[in-house]
């Protein structure tokens, strides 16, 4: 690498600071930057924020770890097994709906799937249903793992995981909503919703092009 080239290299402690700024689209930059020249070095410092008292540099961290790709599962996940903390380990799913939102189709590791999986039974309320959202992120390598949650007798989470679904181009969707629908005992509110998501889910369909 030449001199100009180092140069051109912006300055971690920098980018940390503008991570802290209150314009989204600087710490945009920041972290792309961080992602870009910092990898090894920024990990573990964003890692660090996520239990950071301050909202917005919480939220900037989370963001910023989704723009790593596949380096950062590793991370996340031994993060969120080592916090007795929910608002790390919401924190932690949250990083991994921005990652699968970032990098559609990127497959998720064993690890990171687990973490989303123990997500879904984790004492706080707010880490249980940022896993769902972050499986709906995921996409169809989560459709199993969502369709068992419809099934679940926890209808806040059934529901969330029902809306989640009816955004997954994916067949065995369909055929999961048939099987639910069939079910005597659904709860009524899971059922009202399955109907509204397989309408959404045939126009979904109908969208696609031949």
């Amino acid at each position: 690498m030449t001199a100009a080239e180092n140069a051109a290299i912006p300055d971690l402690d920098q980018l940390f600071s503008d991570l802290a700024h209150p314009n989204p689209y600087i710490q945009t930059q920041a972290f792309t930057a961080m992602a870009q020249h910092w990898q090894q070095e920024a990990m573990p410092r964003l890692i660090a924020l996520l239990d950071q008292p301050d909202v917005s540099l919480r939220r900037a961290s989370v963001r910023g770890l989704g723009a790593f790709g596949e380096v950062a599962m590793q991370p996340i996940a031994d993060c969120f097994r080592s916090s007795e903390d929910g608002t790390v380990r919401a924190s932690c799913v949250k990083a991994y709906a921005q990652l699968a939102s970032n990098y559609p189709g990127l497959p998720f590791s064993a690890p990171a799937m687990e973490v989303l999986q123990a997500g879904l039974a984790d004492p706080s309320p707010v880490v249980a249903v940022a896993s769902v959202m972050a499986l709906g992120q995921v996409g169809e390598q989560a459709v199993s793992l969502l369709l068992e949650v419809s099934r679940g007798d926890n209808p806040a989470q059934a529901v969330a995981a029902v809306n989640a679904l009816a955004e997954i181009n994916d067949p065995s969707v369909e055929e999961g909503f048939d099987a639910l629908l069939a079910l005597e005992d659904l709860d009524d509110y899971v059922r009202e919703t399955l109907a509204s998501a397989v309408l959404r889910v045939k126009d979904l369909k109908a969208r696609q092009p031949a």
